[in-house]
């Protein structure tokens, strides 16, 4: 295979989509969130990434608050 042909790939991927950035970290963000928000779990999101700590993956997988806020339970004790 020719150097920098998964590379050029993934540039023109990026450029498809219309996105500016071009480093892989966006491409392990979107997998993260996307994934998290299917239901897969934070520890299979993690062993995906290669962490160790579920603490750096949440990092990369960003939740949804507003989905999230509607199946939240009231804080014990409040008005609500």
């Amino acid at each position: 295979m020719e150097k920098g042909v998964v590379k050029r790939a993934v540039l023109a991927g990026y450029r498809r989509c219309g996105w500016t950035r071009t480093r892989v970290h966006i491409l392990r963000h979107s997998m993260a969130s996307r994934v998290l928000r299917t239901g897969v779990p934070m520890k299979d999101i993690a062993d995906v990434l290669r962490h160790r700590s579920l603490d750096t993956s949440a990092i990369y997988a960003k939740v949804d608050l507003t989905k999230l806020s509607a199946v939240a339970l009231p804080w014990p004790g409040s008005a609500s």
